[in-house]
């Protein structure tokens, strides 16, 4: 087992259930924990995603600062240069039908201004007015296509709902990890071979390896997330707020194995004890329950 804290000035874990509008996670779910951990390592997400016993470790969280979330209307810059291809062939296709036509317009004249012209001369000549008829019929297309591109109007970008969490700030610790001493050796040195975030790549994040020991123990108290809702015993001036989010992410990024979770601002009293472990750090015991 080891732990590590993340912190960041801001963070946004989209729920992927979500549709409309971009709500996040109040924490990072164990398919983003493993994203960070993925970062660290170098690993890319098409090969964790495909490796069946990467999402076999287990996670605990801890908050340490209070979960606060920022609502807010986002509105994308017009991308002028979409379809810009497709706008430029038309406008050359229109060009070069106006040059194809007025070439074969002159030649046309000059030939016609030969009194005595060769057979290849009076070949060409007997035939170039099917080409300058169909020439005419090309510009005449090219023009209509090109006409619509000029009044086709600009399709406004609608502005994207958006939640942001603000300060946030975590103690993650994690069990039966594929690569934990890849990660020790990574964490202890503060090394990341990808950029380390939070959810969205414009959220750059923090990290610091924490020493921990732990003990296997029956609990009734949490500092931790808990996937035992039913045996809260939910107390006044706490806020409790509940997580729904895949623990497991698969090829294409599907996301699978769901699980109901409660964090809470200060520690959890439950009315039964559940399976966790005692936690000690430097700073701190944890009592905690994983995922």
């Amino acid at each position: 087992m080891f732990g590590m804290k993340i912190w960041s000035t801001f963070a946004a874990f989209r729920d992927p259930l979500t549709i409309t509008q971009n709500i996040t996670l109040p924490i990072p779910p164990k398919t983003t924990i493993g994203g960070m951990m993925a970062a660290i390592l170098g690993i890319g997400y098409e090969d964790y995603f495909n490796d069946s016993e990467y999402f076999n470790f287990s996670y605990s969280l801890v908050l340490i600062t209070p979960i606060r979330k920022k609502s807010f209307a986002q509105n994308y810059i017009e991308d002028y240069t979409k379809s810009s291809e497709t706008k430029f062939n038309i406008m050359e296709k229109f060009s070069k039908s106006i040059f194809d036509l007025n070439k074969l317009v002159s030649e046309k004249t000059v030939l016609a201004l030969k009194h005595e012209k060769t057979k290849a001369e009076e070949k060409k000549y007997a035939g170039i007015g099917t080409k300058i008829t169909n020439a005419e019929k090309d510009l005449e297309k090219s023009y209509s296509a090109y006409i619509k591109q000029q009044n086709e109007k600009m399709t406004k970008p609608k502005p994207i709902f958006r939640e942001l969490l603000l300060s946030p700030e975590y103690v993650v610790f994690i069990k039966d990890f594929k690569y934990e001493t890849e990660m020790l050796k990574s964490l202890k040195n503060h090394f990341s071979a990808f950029l380390f975030y939070m959810g969205n790549t414009e959220f750059a994040a923090n990290y610091r390896y924490i020493e921990c020991k732990a003990e296997q123990q029956q609990i009734r108290t949490l500092d931790s997330f808990t996937a035992h809702p039913d045996h809260i015993v939910f107390e006044p001036g706490r806020k409790y707020t509940k997580v729904y989010a895949a623990t497991k992410t698969v090829s294409d990024r599907q996301y699978r194995d769901y699980k109901s979770l409660v964090v809470c601002n200060k520690q959890i009293r439950l009315n039964r004890e559940v399976a966790g472990y005692l936690i000690k750090t430097e700073e701190r015991e944890f009592n905690c329950e994983f995922i």
